[in-house]
């Protein structure tokens, strides 16, 4: 005689405007975690983060804990689309393109998939670490329709304030 559960409930799949926003959450919480020149945001909407200025060549060869920020900012959306099960985003940062820009070295060159490979498996990490936070942008996302530097601050805080209260 079989269980009547022994069939997992499956999660009813997200619609294409909490995909967009749990992608563009990621972003913008890992953006907001590096506040580095290169990685400060004006606003976040659905169709993607705007930032203050573009990453600079010569800064990412000569600073490669930057490089790999900024790289593991531009891995968020798909790494969030491959935690979530949703169709990887199109648009955005180039990764491997700034992770290219940012060895000087042939050796390393050589090498770039497997670096690229590490760094998205650091990033999927720390987005599963901070998926709460990503999923209260997200919701900020959804409800208004875009978020400021100042309000994504907040909205993590308040998250991360939530959190700390639940768990002590």
């Amino acid at each position: 005689m079989t269980s009547p559960h022994t069939q997992t409930p499956q999660a009813p799949a997200p619609t294409a405007a909490h995909a967009r926003s749990l992608h563009r959450a990621a972003e913008a919480f890992l953006a907001h975690t590096h506040p580095r020149a290169p990685l400060r945001q004006d606003r976040v909407t659905l169709h993607g983060v705007t930032y203050a200025a573009a990453p600079d060549p010569a800064a990412l060869r000569l600073n490669r804990a930057l490089a790999e920020e900024v790289v593991m900012v531009a891995l968020a959306p798909a790494e969030a689309a491959h935690l979530s099960g949703t169709p990887t985003p199109d648009g955005g940062r180039d990764a491997r393109m700034l992770l290219d820009c940012a060895l000087t070295d042939p050796d390393e060159r050589d090498t770039l998939d497997a670096y690229l490979s590490v760094l998205r498996g650091r990033t999927r990490a720390r987005l599963r670490r901070a998926w709460t936070e990503i999923e209260v942008l997200a919701a900020g996302l959804r409800e208004h329709g875009e978020l400021d530097a100042a309000q994504v601050a907040h909205r993590v805080a308040c998250a991360q304030g939530i959190r700390a209260s639940l768990l002590n």
